[in-house]
């Protein structure tokens, strides 16, 4: 019975040495592109009160937010979708000129702060609009990358099913013909 007693304990004071080295190992891991996680802090929230005066079609926050070098691309497209202030803007008031009462559902919004000094918010959720031309709402998946310079955003990724953007472009009336 001493004997296995004995054993027990051995068995236990290994299992106890492991979760602590573990955890040691964890929490001092410098792997460049390990990190922490939040949820809702303030980069988080800056993210998605852009994104909800971007559905009011509110433009404001851009001058405020984003670095003269701004780039966006969406995850169909690997070229830039706009550069800069200006681009960017335009771009999405062609999405204005598409869609009506569009809305973020209030999903999750993360800040990853890297080792290798990397700082990116990311949206994940829903988004809703109807389309101004053919009249149809649709709820679909979004995630929304941006990364920070400071308290800059330098680059901002969509990934989103363009097919419903599409399906309200090609119903957009042709121009009169002279």
């Amino acid at each position: 019975m001493k004997k296995l007693i004995l054993c027990f304990l051995v068995s236990v004071s290994f299992l106890s040495c492991k979760e602590s080295a573990d955890t040691t190992n964890a929490s001092t891991n410098q792997e460049p592109l390990s990190g922490t996680f939040t949820e809702r802090d303030e980069k988080a929230k800056k993210l998605y009160s852009n994104m909800n005066l971007f559905a009011k079609e509110d433009f404001s926050y851009v001058k405020e937010s984003f670095a003269p070098n701004f780039t966006l691309k969406t995850v169909g497209d690997t070229a830039v979708a706009a550069k800069g202030e200006e681009e960017a803007i335009a771009y999405w008031k062609q999405l204005h000129f598409l869609f009506k009462d569009i809305s973020f559902a209030e999903g999750r919004v993360h800040t990853f702060s890297l080792n290798n000094g990397e700082v990116h918010t990311a949206y994940f959720g829903n988004w809703t609009a109807t389309g101004k031309f053919t009249n149809v709402t649709f709820t679909a998946p979004l995630n929304v990358w941006i990364t920070w310079e400071g308290d800059k955003i330098i680059s901002q990724m969509d990934l989103l099913d363009s097919k419903n953007i599409l399906k309200e472009a090609a119903a957009v009336p042709a121009p009169p013909s002279n």
